[in-house]
């Protein structure tokens, strides 16, 4: 009897004491192999860009990159503007390992000599809550040359959406020009496999000056039918860039 009793004082502090570790090590919730949660963690190449001079009522936009580099999804909270003038947009969520973009794009038609437009960003970052993205230009007065818009380092005319009409059964082609004046920009090829369109890309001068040709395929659904299409280029401010292209089917009469 009393070999039991002495056995069962010895043993209850170290169940006790097993009962402890075992809450220590055992926390709720996802972790990883180092013992922390998993978290998102931002990538910005580049948080800014300057145009240079250009026109009074000339668009200017970039396209921004976001990586994340981290093991848990990257949530955009919020994007918001610094004047009206501007327009931002961004993908909501960023997987990890993967890439989203974030567009910043002024008109300049009511602006003048120099002009910084920023754009804040709020992420779930918990290292990079929140990311400032900043335009630059000096706004000329005088009436702008040519009809398009700058994104980045290229000019875009006479736009980045293509709006084709086409009666059922034919087809119509329309195109998009690309030009670098500053620095060489090369369009590799265009992306985006489509129902509705065929793509190729015309060089007029390497590095300057590409034609991106869009042609609808003949179609008797009669309809609006909308797709994108990506151009890659070997900039690393601007690797890639949509171009929104709608087709408009006309019935039979």
């Amino acid at each position: 009897m009393v070999r039991v009793f002495q056995l069962r004082i010895v043993n209850r502090p170290l169940m006790v004491l097993l009962g402890v570790i075992g809450m220590l090590v055992i926390p709720s919730g996802n972790v990883t192999r180092a013992g922390r949660r998993p978290a998102p963690r931002a990538v910005i190449p580049y948080t800014s860009f300057s145009f240079g001079d250009i026109y009074r009522g000339e668009i200017i936009s970039q396209i921004f990159i976001i990586k994340n580099e981290g093991d848990a999804d990257l949530q955009i909270k919020d994007f918001v503007a610094s004047c009206g003038c501007q327009l931002v947009r961004s993908d909501k969520v960023i997987p990890p390992g993967k890439e989203g973009t974030a567009t910043v794009e002024v008109e300049t038609i009511s602006q003048s000599g120099k002009i910084v437009k920023t754009a804040t960003m709020q992420t779930n970052d918990p290292n990079l809550p929140s990311i400032v993205f900043t335009l630059v230009a000096n706004v000329l007065q005088g009436t702008p040359l040519r009809r398009g818009k700058f994104i980045g380092p290229i000019f875009v005319s006479p736009d980045s959406f293509l709006a084709l009409y086409a009666p059922a059964g034919k087809q119509v082609a329309g195109r998009v020009s690309i030009t670098a004046d500053d620095s060489p920009v090369k369009v590799l090829r265009v992306e985006g496999a489509t129902n509705h369109f065929s793509t190729r890309v015309e060089v007029i001068e390497p590095g300057r000056n590409y034609n991106i040709v869009i042609e609808s395929l003949p179609t008797e659904t009669a309809g609006l039918f909308r797709e994108q299409i990506r151009v890659i280029t070997d900039n690393l401010l601007l690797p890639a860039f949509p171009i929104e292209a709608a087709l408009r089917v006309m019935p039979k009469q």
